[in-house]
């Protein structure tokens, strides 16, 4: 969809790259060789793409847009478990990132301090109200954590897409099932399962571990079939056959 993408142009909005679709200008290259004069913009977006420069767009897309380089370049997955709702008195006890084959959760007290350097290898991430709670709180428990990436929070995409409601919710609208243990397991239930193990139970811990694989890997088939959704309603429905 990024070279699909002309919202990056100045002078373009969404409006006008409605229209350069509607008139068969499909791609970077075609809006090359039909309007030279934003020719200097473009040769650097083609650049920046083959140098897989985030930064580039970055500064130049709308925060709604970032589902757009979905796919584009290395993304994860991410989704934290903490002891509430309060990034400044509650803690911050686990963290799942996902990359879309190898899971990996970090845990306070064990390997928490790793996280800075395995975030730092991606320029995309993609989370569940992220916005809100994630990214505040992980800002919060890592002074001068670079979060400077894409942003895919699905929350607000989903919605604008009619799909409302929890993680949980949207999962079952459209057909994923979680194991039969985790049925009960919520953001209350992870907040006791984390403080059943500090008292010495593994098992608490596991099913705590296993609850935040689910939400992460999940996380991946949302996406897939929001960004679909996404360029289908922005992309294709404005083509002509």
């Amino acid at each position: 969809m990024l070279t699909n993408s002309f919202i990056h142009i100045p002078g373009i909005n969404k409006q006008k790259e409605v229209e350069l679709w509607q008139n068969d200008i499909l791609t970077w290259q075609e809006f090359l060789q039909r309007q030279p004069k934003h020719s200097q913009v473009l040769q650097e977006s083609i650049q920046a793409k083959e140098n897989k420069d985030h930064h580039f767009f970055l500064k130049r897309l709308p925060n709604n847009e970032h589902w757009r380089v979905y796919k584009e370049f290395k993304t994860c997955f991410l989704d934290i478990e903490t002891t509430g709702l309060s990034r400044d008195r509650d803690d911050l006890t686990l963290i799942g990132l996902y990359d879309g084959q190898e899971s990996k959760i970090f845990i306070n007290g064990k390997n928490l301090n790793h996280f800075p350097e395995e975030i730092a290898k991606y320029q995309t991430i993609v989370t569940f109200n992220g916005k809100c709670f994630d990214v505040p709180f992980l800002k919060a428990k890592f002074p001068g954590l670079n979060l400077e990436k894409f942003h895919i929070d699905l929350r607000y995409v989903m919605k604008d897409l009619g799909y409302f409601g929890g993680l949980k919710k949207i999962e079952r609208e459209l057909g994923i099932q979680r194991d039969d243990d985790l049925q009960d397991v919520n953001g209350f239930e992870a907040v006791r399962l984390w403080y059943k193990y500090k008292r010495g139970s593994e098992e608490a811990l596991n099913l705590l571990v296993k609850y935040n694989l689910a939400d992460i890997e999940n996380l991946k088939t949302l996406a897939d079939f929001t960004y679909e959704k996404m360029r289908e309603r922005n992309f294709h429905s404005n083509l002509k056959y």
